[in-house]
């Protein structure tokens, strides 16, 4: 019915975990959302012991898992920290660890950069006849210097009618600046995780239906069309709704007034792409690594169960036209041969899931010396 009740998906290593949710337990800690193994509806609801019953963790999940347990809040935002984190320090091999310690730089610095745009964009607003340059570019100590002076005389101007203290509305400011840092700002920051990840997504979706179209054989059981037309659907909905989100960074003064009023409002609109597209960057990450046809074959498998299920809760977001289907099962997938999944060949795929963690750099960082990463 909820978001929240469908749970976060998480870059779990072991092949019976792998794509998987955490949800909070009602009892205590996280819980993981296992589908029915039989292929029929529902799902298993397990703490660690019946994990550890399932299957033989890796190391990485025992210590996902654990880290995940403690946190107050399970959200999208939330487990990829926590699942950074945990590869950064090379549970997940050594590719993976390098790919989150530049993952978590770069985050960084997309908080510093959004911060740097709200705050020029607050100050040209107050101030039209001293346009300040925006882009990273002007983020210089220099014109840093001249922007704070000039965002300090604006926030001691509007202070008095948000009944906050100017030092309150600077620390919102620089919160806003790492919230919406994944969004990116309006006018094109291209450089943002969604925007980045749902042209990641796009380019998926071409690639799986040029190659269905190409030999219709490759298709199995039409799982490959459902596949596709599911991805079509996330990607449609996840810029509908970053294109409504970004909306809110086009009038900062009016953004930074909701936010004294109902900060958890923001809060809400901010994480919506997030929990929109959770889950399909793991199904991108698995055609992306398929690069045969029997490869790609066999994936289809995998992909097809971790298709997202969009919870009844997004039928009250605003302007999002979401078809029947997409809060339906696409399909299940039942095998009477797991032996693939156990024993010496879920090695193999333990490997494999590491290098897709490692692989997500793809989709959050940048690509270097690309002249459109700032284009609009």
């Amino acid at each position: 019915m909820t978001f929240v009740s469908r749970g976060v998906a998480a870059p779990f290593t072991t092949p019976l975990l792998a794509g998987n949710r955490l949800r909070c337990s009602h009892r205590d800690g996280v819980e993981i959302v296992v589908p029915n193994p039989s292929g029929s509806r529902g799902v298993y609801v397990l703490h660690w012991p019946g994990v550890r019953a399932l299957c033989s963790p890796t190391v990485h999940d025992t210590l996902l898992f654990q880290r995940c347990s403690r946190l107050t809040t399970i959200a999208p935002s939330r487990i990829r920290a926590t699942a950074l984190g945990v590869a950064r320090q090379g549970y997940a091999g050594r590719d993976a660890a390098a790919a989150a310690e530049a993952v978590i730089a770069h985050d960084r610095s997309q908080a510093l950069l959004t911060h740097f745009l709200l705050v020029s964009a607050l100050v040209e607003q107050f101030d039209p006849t001293g346009r300040t340059a925006t882009g990273a570019a002007a983020a210089t100590p220099q014109r840093r210097g001249d922007l704070d002076r000039r965002a300090g005389a604006v926030l001691h101007r509007i202070a008095p009618s948000l009944g906050r203290p100017p030092p309150s509305l600077a620390a919102a400011l620089t919160a806003l600046g790492t919230l919406f840092a994944p969004i990116g700002v309006p006018g094109g920051d291209r450089d943002a995780r969604i925007p980045r990840l749902l042209r990641y997504l796009d380019d998926a979706q071409s690639g799986l239906a040029a190659w269905l179209a190409a030999d219709p054989a490759n298709d199995i059981g039409g799982l490959g069309q459902a596949v596709a037309a599911a991805l079509k659907r996330a990607c449609e909905s996840g810029t509908a709704a970053l294109e409504r989100t970004r909306s809110l960074l086009a009038d900062p003064p009016a953004l930074l007034r909701r936010w004294v009023r109902d900060r958890d409002e923001i809060l809400a609109h901010a994480a919506r792409c997030d929990w929109l597209l959770d889950g399909w960057e793991r199904i991108g990450l698995l055609w992306s690594a398929a690069t045969t046809t029997a490869m790609r074959r066999a994936t289809l498998l995998e992909m097809a169960p971790l298709v997202p299920v969009l919870p009844r809760e997004v039928t009250n977001w605003a302007d999002l036209a979401v078809p029947a289907e997409a809060m339906q099962q696409t399909c299940r997938v039942t095998s009477h041969q797991d032996g693939w999944r156990n024993g010496g060949s879920a090695f193999g795929l333990i490997e494999r899931n590491e290098r897709l963690i490692a692989l997500s750099a793809r989709i959050a960082l940048p690509v270097p010396n690309a002249a459109e990463n700032r284009a609009a």
